[in-house]
């Protein structure tokens, strides 16, 4: 796999909606410099063209049980903390301020791991500003199993009572972490909006954690959106990615499936290790240029880029 990369131009940055970041989680980190300096300052997400960022609050499995609503308080307490300076978007409204607007990005919350609901409460949840849902993350809890569980099974009963009022509150359910059984009960039963916020492709890397054709031609068929991660982990076996590969996985999808349902679910500050030449959000501006490179037009780079998952929440978020 080449390292080789275009050459970044500065004022090419396209607006940007990353549909999944760890924000709170690398934030936590010890020695996390905080959102004035490292890969999250804000001049490197100037530079990146980001306007709009999904910021999770991750739930470790750990946690999973009773205790889990606690965790998520806190969860909750540091996005408010250490991402105040990023508006929360909780309308179509604000959505449209922070894409527009030419201030810092906005953030929409996601949940990932919901087992903390089954105390917490659908409703405190919407109250708390979660848009989107992952039921699971990669391990067992009382909801359904993960993508690492051996030998995993589907939704439990309670995770088709959760389900049930998910979809009565119109969040989006989130299935990029739920074991094969879990992802069928899911895309089979939902009747809201369903994505993938940050996946790889096991065409290319054959883990159970990654989207496999038939997964993805379900979901993209359903009116569902994909968000391609950067984690070399879920890029290729061997552990070392580049934007050239990254490039070729989205080409893929966009040959087979169009350009409307793909966007980027970088999922940074979740991961080890560095996709070389897309290190953070300020070296997006070269993946605009490899698309551009390979003849892509204006359009479909401006949706896989941000409007494509731009479009798909303001079609979910109340007017005001």
């Amino acid at each position: 796999m080449t390292t080789s990369s275009p050459a970044v131009d500065p004022h090419a940055a396209w607006p940007v909606f990353d549909g999944h970041v760890d924000l709170v989680y690398a934030l936590q980190r010890p020695a996390a410099p905080g959102l004035a300096a490292g890969a999250f300052a804000p001049q490197r997400l100037a530079a990146g063209g980001v306007r709009v960022l999904t910021s999770a609050l991750y739930c470790v499995d750990s946690c999973n049980g009773p205790s889990a609503a606690a965790h998520l308080e806190t969860l909750i307490a540091a996005d408010a903390h250490w991402l105040d300076g990023l508006p929360l978007i909780r309308t179509r409204a604000d959505l449209a301020h922070c894409w527009s607007s030419g201030g810092p990005p906005g953030r929409l919350r996601l949940l990932e791991n919901a087992d903390a609901l089954l105390e917490f409460g659908v409703a405190a949840a919407c109250a708390a500003g979660i848009i989107t849902v992952g039921l699971t993350h990669a391990g067992r809890n009382r909801l359904a199993d993960g993508n690492a569980v051996t030998a995993p099974g589907g939704l439990t009963v309670a995770g088709w009572r959760l389900l049930a009022e998910l979809g009565e509150a119109g969040r989006v359910i989130d299935v990029a972490h739920l074991a094969s059984p879990g992802f069928w009960d899911v895309v089979r039963d939902y009747p809201g909006p369903l994505a993938s916020t940050h996946t790889g492709l096991r065409r290319f890397c054959d883990l159970p954690r990654n989207l496999d054709d038939d997964q993805l031609a379900a979901l993209l068929g359903c009116g569902g959106l994909v968000g391609l991660a950067f984690a070399p982990g879920l890029l290729t076996r061997s552990g070392a990615a580049d934007l050239e590969g990254v490039f070729c996985q989205l080409d893929w999808l966009v040959q087979r499936y169009g350009a409307e349902r793909v966007g980027l679910g970088s999922d940074f500050g979740g991961f080890d290790g560095v996709c070389r030449g897309l290190e953070d959000h300020g070296r997006l501006p070269a993946l605009v240029a490899r698309l551009q490179q390979a003849g892509y037009p204006a359009t479909a780079i401006a949706g896989i880029m941000g409007e494509n998952w731009r479009r798909y929440y303001a079609a979910v978020l109340p007017p005001r």
